[in-house]
């Protein structure tokens, strides 16, 4: 996973625009190989958000704890209830009334926080103390429109592991 964290950013917007490309594919009279492209596209979209939330925590000073096991569970089931939803519907798109809204209503939450974890972990490795929301609200703004943030997030992402590595040799 630490191949992604120490690529390049045009090597990440390619993967981004690739999996954007696949989402939106469709393929005349065979729903299921367009069904399976979309969601390979989406998974190829947002495993990015889910390395750096994972990967990140390596780097991570010794006296900031995230609660990683909160990221992986709620990147799980945003994951897991974006599948569903999809294959249930047909990618046609569902209406959540009442109760079943609730759901609805934390599976985007999940989402949110998801995206929202890997900057908070960025920005609290930076600052070498847990950061708050106000000061990662602007790395979260650019993980929710990642094909523009990738530019500005993975160089700051390399000098990270630069850092690291230095600190290791020496």
């Amino acid at each position: 996973m630490e191949i992604l964290l120490r690529a390049k950013n045009w090597q990440i917007f390619i993967l981004l625009f690739i999996g954007m490309a696949l989402s939106n594919t469709v393929i005349e009279n065979d729903p299921t190989i367009t069904l399976i492209l979309n969601l390979a596209g989406v998974l190829a979209y947002f495993i990015y958000p889910f390395i750096l939330g994972y990967s990140l925590q390596d780097f991570l000073p010794k006296k900031v704890e995230l609660n990683n096991t909160f990221f992986l569970i709620n990147s799980f089931v945003w994951i897991g209830g974006y599948l569903a939803t999809s294959i249930i519907s047909d990618r046609q798109g569902m209406t959540f009334n009442g109760l079943a809204a609730l759901p609805f209503f934390y599976i985007m939450f999940a989402f949110l926080y998801s995206q929202a974890f890997p900057a908070k972990t960025l920005k609290s490795i930076e600052m070498k103390t847990e950061a708050s929301l106000g000061d990662y609200f602007g790395d979260f703004m650019l993980i929710l429109f990642l094909p523009i943030g990738i530019w500005f997030l993975q160089p700051r992402i390399n000098r990270v592991i630069e850092k690291d590595k230095e600190k290791v040799t020496a």
